[in-house]
């Protein structure tokens, strides 16, 4: 017999004048089937708390990068506001070469075969060497003492004040046309 299935039994008595008889009915009956077992709950419940694990992760990863970068702004603007303080040089040693390979040839054979890794671009020396180009152009400039600029992967953010929206216009321009430079975000503050 089906787990499911149980046998239900009904006794009736009918009582008639002249007569009395006594019928007994037996039948079985389907329960119905129990639409999640334990182990469908504990799955669910793994994935409910998996998904929160998840989202925690990524909240909180995204907020040590806020701080990161807040951190980093609010450096930025505490040189800005030193602004008796000299140019900030940046010297960059060259990259290590990627070493050469030579394969020897077994005897009989013919000329070794060279394999050399090829040139990857050092993006920190590329960005290095833009500020400093720009930094130089700058501070060719009047007026342009305020600006404090910073490259990461070919992208300047130009922060510090001016004295007029021209300037501030011009100090673009002339960040952008650093040859490599993708994009300037300019927050540089008119003043008066």
């Amino acid at each position: 017999m089906d787990p499911n299935e149980e046998k239900v039994q009904k006794h009736v008595l009918v009582n008639t004048p002249g007569r009395h008889s006594e019928v007994l009915t037996e039948r079985t009956q389907t329960r119905p089937e129990s639409r999640s077992s334990t182990g469908t709950i504990a799955i669910v419940a793994i994935l409910a708390i998996a998904a929160i694990a998840v989202v925690l992760y990524l909240v909180s990863n995204r907020n040590a990068n806020e701080s990161a970068n807040r951190n980093a702004n609010l450096e930025v603007a505490s040189q800005t506001n030193a602004h008796d303080a000299p140019a900030t040089t940046i010297v960059q040693q060259p990259a290590q070469q990627a070493p050469v390979i030579i394969q020897q040839p077994a005897s009989g054979q013919v000329a070794p075969v060279i394999i050399q890794q090829p040139n990857q671009r050092d993006s920190a020396s590329d960005d290095a060497n833009m500020q400093e180009v720009a930094t130089k152009r700058l501070n060719d400039e009047p007026y342009m003492s305020g600006v404090v600029m910073t490259v990461t992967d070919a992208r300047a953010v130009l922060t510090g004040t001016v004295n007029s929206v021209a300037t501030k216009a011009r100090a673009e321009r002339i960040v952008k046309a650093v040859r490599g430079m993708k994009s300037v975000d300019n927050q540089i503050v008119v003043s008066g």
